[in-house]
């Protein structure tokens, strides 16, 4: 389980748009938060567009468009995380953090987000079906596994390179 978080040298200074961007039809649900791209890092917050329709959560760069979408999952499980802060977790077991700007956006979100889980639990139950064995394109597999693998591999890549840089660097000064 993550260390708790704090966003205090964030700034949160514009208003919150969650209660008005409830659709109609009450199946969508968005606004603007804050994700922790690296679990690992208390730093790496990124101000993002999320937009919760039925059990899936996007995260969009900007205002929702197919062009800024960062991740997509199927919600299996929220939990408070720190103030503010919520912890979701897909059907894989991953997991990401967000960070909401007041209280109230909080509890809406919260409450959402479980809802979601709720519906993402019945899914698995009505198909009698588990993650493991979902085709390889279902959107219950969701991005950030691909997005967390990805980043990895390209972290191992430009150590490998730094690496064969210092070696050629060495070779050299031998020769």
């Amino acid at each position: 389980m993550p260390l708790k978080k704090s966003l205090s040298n964030v700034d949160l200074s514009f208003t919150s748009t969650a209660a008005s961007n409830v659709s109609a039809d009450d199946d969508s649900f968005e606004d603007w938060m804050y994700w922790q791209r690296d679990l690992d890092n208390e730093n790496s917050w990124t101000r993002v567009y999320g937009v919760l329709e039925n059990e899936f959560l996007w995260l969009f760069q900007g205002e929702k468009s197919s062009k800024t979408l960062l991740i997509q999952i199927a919600v299996a499980s929220v939990e408070e995380s720190g103030d503010r802060q919520l912890r979701i977790v897909d059907p894989n077991g991953e997991d990401l953090e967000i960070s909401l700007f007041d209280r109230q956006t909080f509890h809406l979100w919260k409450m959402r987000l479980h809802d979601a889980a709720v519906l993402t639990t019945a899914h698995f139950r009505a198909f009698a079906i588990e993650v493991k064995d979902l085709p390889r394109g279902s959107q219950y597999r969701g991005s950030l596994v691909t997005y967390r693998r990805v980043r990895k591999r390209a972290k191992c890549k430009a150590a490998l390179d730094w690496m064969a840089k210092q070696w050629k660097k060495r070779v050299s000064i031998c020769k």
